[in-house]
């Protein structure tokens, strides 16, 4: 074990155990700098509090031990007491690393990116904490989107360790960004060179690979992963959805059902293994395997939505209402699950639970043009005039369609108001009349009442 390490922790251990002994023991400035550099490092703010009280009690004129005061005010968000002990220390804390760090983190905190940078390339000058420093002006970079001078500077933390993951993740979101997915693989294939068994190198690179939809090169990353760490799901995963893309549908099943036994969450991995199915024109392995999923999690919904999808394909409209009204149990307000009921109910001929199936969609979704002319159309069709024509005037409310005039003047022919449907029409038809063939065909009184209407026009036209 580190030498350093373990005297840090003895040192922790002696202050905690002062504290919970009531003591009042001796540490010199450098321990009590020690001390607080530990908690706010892990984030024990409390803790650090304690810390610097019993450190400033002692040492009052301490730099070191104001300077990591300041760190704490900055963590906790005190800026104007920062503020203040930051113009009480800008003189003596000119020279020191710490307190110019903190200079910046004082301004990033305010929210002033470009002058916390300055402060940072301020502290670049005397050597310390390099990496650390560059990741923090990446992160600034980010906030004044300016994504290469960002990039620029993670590269730099990356270089100073390959190992920083920070630097690394921080690297691809710029990358990714700027929409730099071929100098992304280019940064990754050299990362490779250097760390040539690193997990997260190879399936990023996949994933990259994956944009650029070269699923070969994918699948040939995502493999090298699953070499690195045969327990890593994730990289499996992605390893499976290479192969669905290039339409190995086998081959995406047998790394899936490799993964059944890493995987937490069985249920969505035989979920994918039943889509395979599907789309190798096996819906009896598929429904088994869709049976598997809605067993190891009968909460997920798109479980039972595959199943109620599958024997739509079958013709089964029963079987596919049961198991979509157990997916809408669990999620009532997904509009898609909503929609499809409404179809199912019409397959079925039930007409009236579809129009409660659209009357829940236009509560759902009342911007959608559709939901309003299909609870109308339904209502039409079950013959309930009246609600219809009570559907049509909310749903021009929405939208001024000549579609929903059409339907409102069907409605009103068929209740024998003629006036109120000669006007409905004539709307309609300055809205849209080319829309009559196709009205004419769905609703056959319009065009035998306009039929009517011209007749007469042109009856009196003659005389």
């Amino acid at each position: 074990m580190d030498d350093g390490f373990l005297n840090n922790n003895e040192l922790i251990e002696r202050f905690e155990q002062m504290l919970d002994n009531k003591q009042k023991l001796y540490f010199d400035t450098e321990e009590f700098y020690e001390i607080i550099a530990y908690y706010l490092d892990v984030g024990d703010l409390p803790y650090a509090k304690k810390a610097i009280d019993y450190a400033m009690d002692m040492y009052p004129s301490s730099t070191e031990i104001q300077i990591k005061k300041l760190e704490y005010l900055l963590s906790i968000n005190r800026l104007k007491m920062a503020a203040s002990l930051i113009e009480e220390l800008k003189e003596v804390g000119a020279n020191d690393t710490d307190f110019i760090i903190c200079m910046a983190r004082f301004w990033s905190l305010k929210e002033v990116p470009k002058k916390a940078i300055q402060y940072y390339e301020q502290a670049l000058e005397f050597g310390d904490d390099l990496e650390y420093i560059y990741n923090c002006m990446g992160n600034e970079y980010l906030n004044l989107n300016e994504l290469s001078q960002a990039l620029y500077c993670f590269k730099k933390a990356l270089e100073l360790d390959l190992d920083d993951d920070f630097a690394f993740f921080s690297c691809i979101q710029c990358f990714e960004e700027l929409h730099l997915n071929k100098e992304c693989i280019e940064f990754l294939l050299q990362y490779i060179d250097l760390r040539p068994y690193s997990e997260i190198a190879w399936s990023q690179l996949g994933t990259q690979y994956m944009v650029l939809k070269n699923y070969e090169e994918a699948h040939r990353a995502f493999d090298y992963a699953t070499l690195i760490n045969p327990k890593g799901i994730m990289a499996y995963t992605q390893k499976a959805l290479s192969l669905e893309k290039l339409e190995d549908f086998a081959g995406a099943i047998s790394v899936y059902e490799e993964t059944l036994e890493l995987d937490d969450s069985a249920a969505y991995t035989y979920l994918k293994i039943g889509s395979c199915y599907m789309k190798l024109g096996k819906p009896f392995k598929a429904l088994k395997a869709f049976h598997q999923s809605i067993h190891e999690d009968p909460q997920l919904d798109q479980s039972w939505v595959a199943t109620s999808d599958l024997y739509e394909s079958l013709g089964n409209f029963d079987e596919a209402l049961y198991y979509l009204n157990r997916a809408i149990d669990l999620d009532s307000l997904n509009v898609d699950y909503w929609k499809r009921r409404a179809f199912l109910h019409i397959q079925l001929v039930r007409f009236e639970e579809s129009t409660l199936d659209y009357y829940r969609l236009v509560e759902l979704e009342p911007n959608n043009f559709y939901n309003w002319l299909g609870l109308s159309e339904t209502l039409i069709t079950i013959g309930d005039y009246q609600k219809a024509i009570e559907a049509v005037y909310r749903g021009l409310k929405h939208f001024n369609r000549a579609e929903l005039y059409y339907q409102l003047s069907n409605c009103y022919y068929l209740l024998g108001e003629e006036e109120m449907g000669d006007s409905a029409f004539k709307k309609a038809s300055e809205m849209n009349a080319t829309l009559q063939v196709e009205m004419f065909k769905k609703y056959p009184i319009l065009e035998n009442k306009h039929k009517t209407t011209s007749r007469k026009r042109q009856g009196k036209g003659s005389k």
